[in-house]
């Protein structure tokens, strides 16, 4: 299958699940051969990307980006260097269990966190094979390690939203 086709084909999938989706603008200096960004129905919804590297086109990259709330880097700030990276590799153990085929890192490094990345790599050959059920699995899995992120911070320090603001969470 042509990388135009599969890009198509994953659009269509994320259409049809009520996914909001738009073409990644200029990805020609990126190192993306195409590039979709992709939110959940609802607000605030969870976004993502969906790219195609030019150096591995056999396969798209789920990414997801989880920037820590300024809340909670307040209060990891306030913590010993080694309670901030237990408190951490926490959250990420509990992620890993949600994703066993994520790579997630920490940037710009464990001790200084601001942002969790978790990517999932789908090879162009599974897509084909198994279909719109198995890619949606897929997806399910990334937006639940994101809701395991938020819920292990927020486990540790809730944010409590004020009443005059709509609390929206997507499961």
């Amino acid at each position: 299958m042509l990388l135009v086709e599969i890009r198509d084909l994953i659009s269509k999938w994320l259409i049809e699940e009520s996914y909001i989706v738009s073409r990644l603008e200029d990805v020609s200096v990126s190192g993306i051969a195409w590039g979709l960004n992709v939110s959940t129905p609802g607000a605030p919804g969870v976004k993502f990307s969906i790219i195609c590297p030019s150096d591995k086109r056999d396969r798209v990259v789920l990414v997801l980006g989880v920037v820590i709330a300024p809340e909670h880097r307040r209060e990891l700030e306030k913590l010993d260097l080694r309670e901030r990276v237990r408190l951490l590799h926490t959250i990420l153990s509990k992620a890993l269990t949600i994703c066993i085929d994520c790579k997630i890192a920490v940037k710009p490094a464990i001790s200084d966190p601001q942002v969790i990345v978790a990517n999932i790599e789908v090879f162009n050959e599974e897509i084909e094979k198994y279909g719109k059920p198995h890619f949606v699995k897929i997806l399910y899995k990334l937006i639940n390690t994101y809701l395991a992120i938020v819920s292990g911070f927020n486990e540790w320090v809730p944010i409590v939203i004020s009443e005059k603001q709509p609390y929206y969470s997507y499961m």
